[in-house]
């Protein structure tokens, strides 16, 4: 039996940016390079993850005067039950509106059959107004 012993290939900095601008710029697919460069696929993924965490850091505002803000889990579950309290409250106030307008819609069509009934009885012929067909360019 003979062991296959794998030795680890060292990337240099300007091989990895290389690499991951490839993959960020969506010039082809982690899948690809990494088959290409014979690199696992994960260690693609795991740079790029460095490469973005390193990018959200430096961008990260540091100048005097402006507070850093932490967030901690509390408060992404407070941003998220404030948006669920939002969506609930949107989709009470839709099916609202749409009752208001199935509403509106029933009392013209009862309103539409008044004026015909009368039309009717005074003796009159009603007319559907007809809208000027708009000219295309």
């Amino acid at each position: 039996m003979s062991e296959k012993t794998r030795t680890r290939t060292p990337y240099t900095a300007e091989e990895k940016t290389e690499i991951i601008l490839a993959v960020m710029n969506r010039k082809t697919t982690i899948q690809k390079i990494a088959k290409e460069k014979n690199i696992a696929p994960t260690l693609v993924s795991l740079w790029k993850k460095q490469a973005e965490d390193a990018i959200l850091e430096r961008f990260a505002s540091t100048r005097p005067g402006r507070r850093k803000v932490e967030v901690t889990p509390d408060d992404v579950k407070d941003e998220l039950r404030k948006a669920r309290i939002e969506a609930r409250t949107a989709k009470t106030r839709a099916t609202r509106l749409e009752s208001a307008l199935k509403n509106a819609k029933s009392r013209v069509a009862a309103l539409e059959s008044s004026v015909r009934d009368l039309a009717a009885v005074m003796g009159c012929k009603l007319v559907k107004a007809v809208r000027p067909r708009r000219k295309k360019d």
